[in-house]
């Protein structure tokens, strides 16, 4: 006659109260960790935009007082004079020396561009910044951080073709906005790229 054998059931291991703990205490580590370093690049994304950006300000407040039509309206002097005014507090202070503001009789300030292009550029350029504000080629604007803001201190280049890069006090023929100096024969060869760092759509 058999005899039958029957295996007890084996109780189920649970995990101690400190193992648990141990456990929690990990994940949260790591979730802090996670954050900290997502928070690190978003911070430092803010800081090394923070100048592109401030010019932008800077340029858009420029381009909205630019469009005034008070500017131009030979009844409205006392408002214009207080749009060359407030114009004039956006400028660096070498350009208010060399470039009295004035309206330009077709609408605008002289020497400032009036619009800006979808496929503007803007980029860090050593401690400025320089904004091209036409299709990526023409005239490139220099800002200055000057008495705690970014404020515009004039032409300062032209960007052609290639990202070549050519300084305003290198050109030959006088430049005048919307209109580029006759092409470099070097061609691409003489190019040099366009910093980056700036706004690029």
């Amino acid at each position: 006659m058999g005899s039958e054998f029957s295996s007890p059931m084996m109780p189920e291991r649970q995990a101690s109260p400190t193992t648990t703990e141990m456990t929690n205490t990990r994940i949260a580590l790591i979730s802090a960790a996670i954050v900290a370093l997502l928070l690190a690049g978003l911070a430092f994304e803010v800081v090394t935009t923070q100048p592109v950006r401030g010019a932008m300000r800077t340029c858009s407040e420029l381009f909205t007082i630019a469009n005034r039509q008070e500017l131009t309206d030979p009844a409205r002097v006392k408002e214009a004079k207080t749009l060359l005014e407030a114009a004039s507090t956006l400028c660096s202070a070498r350009y208010r020396r060399s470039h009295p503001l004035i309206a330009a009789t077709e609408g605008g300030l002289v020497g400032i561009p009036r619009n800006i292009n979808k496929n503007f550029k803007a980029w860090r350029e050593g401690p400025n910044v320089w904004i091209c504000t036409t299709n990526r080629i023409g005239p490139v604007y220099q800002f200055v951080f000057e008495d705690g803001r970014w404020r515009f201190d004039g032409l300062i280049a032209i960007l052609r073709p290639w990202g070549e890069i050519v300084r305003s006090s290198e050109l030959a023929d006088p430049v005048v906005e919307g209109r580029l100096p006759a092409a470099s024969p070097d061609g691409p060869s003489a190019a040099r790229p366009a910093a980056s760092g700036g706004r690029r759509d």
